[in-house]
């Protein structure tokens, strides 16, 4: 294969750019065959454009780096599947029989309720459609989900509906993933309904768990539904920047990195 002249690498970079942002997500594998270069050569253009916060480097391909607009619902299930496996077990790990949860949207929480449907007798109250379908079939858990209205792009149910039947209850446990973290330890999201929904399961849950990868630590959204402060324990997929260190052991959040 010849060598890129540096017009040739410009010009594909700069379509990767728009291509990814514009749609959310392209794998390494698409964008190869697509511009007929190697894999390798792929991941140089997506390291590259990442240093320049033009794309935001995941597992597998590119994703876009707005933080008004997330991954696409069916980017974020495949991407980094085997990290929020082992996330989604470290999670359930946490818990045991007869404990009521709350859970909210997001592909990792669609994962981490596979493993919760191992648990028997729990009380799991859920916006997440996707979750709820590995949940409704398990006869020993109660399952109960708000009425509203369901957003098609990630199955989540939101609205004044949704918010008024969250009230009505009190937890042991809220399970959520987010969209962000910010420097300051601010959890962000990029829907305004969802975050506050959120919001108030954490009001009304005695312990919060958050599940989430590393790379929201390296993002950016424009909903805040939470603080660090407000979580019990962070299960991620490797040891979070100093910086955020420093606010985990602050407010005395208890970390949970897989093996």
């Amino acid at each position: 294969m010849k060598k890129d002249t540096s017009y040739k690498v410009s010009g594909r970079r700069e379509e990767i750019a728009n291509l990814v942002n514009a749609q959310g997500y392209a794998s390494i594998e698409f964008l190869a065959d697509k511009y007929a270069v190697s894999t390798q050569t792929i991941r140089r253009d997506i390291l590259a454009l990442s240093e320049h916060n033009l794309v935001a480097r995941l597992h597998g391909g590119a994703g876009s780096v707005s933080s008004l607009i997330n991954v696409s619902y069916d980017a974020r299930r495949i991407s980094m599947l085997e990290e929020k496996q082992r996330l989604a077990a470290s999670t359930a790990a946490l818990l045991r029989s007869s404990k009521s949860i709350f859970m909210t949207g997001g592909s990792t929480m669609e994962i981490v309720a596979k493993e919760l449907a191992r648990i028997s007798t729990l009380c799991i109250i859920t916006n997440n459609i996707h979750a709820a379908i590995h949940l409704y079939s398990k006869t020993d858990i109660e399952l109960l989900i708000p009425c509203g209205k369901v957003r098609h792009h990630n199955g989540c149910i939101v609205g004044p509906a949704a918010m008024e039947f969250i009230a009505n209850f009190h937890t042991d446990f809220l399970i959520m993933g987010i969209g962000a973290i910010s420097p300051e330890g601010r959890l962000l999201d990029y829907d305004y309904e969802e975050s506050m929904l959120m919001g108030k399961m954490m009001k009304h849950a005695q312990d919060t768990i958050l599940v989430t990868d590393h790379t929201k630590f390296e993002k950016s959204a424009t909903a805040q539904a939470g603080h660090l402060r407000d979580i019990s324990y962070l299960v991620t997929d490797r040891e979070p920047p100093a910086h955020f260190r420093e606010l985990i052991d602050e407010h005395k959040v208890t970390l949970v990195i897989p093996d």
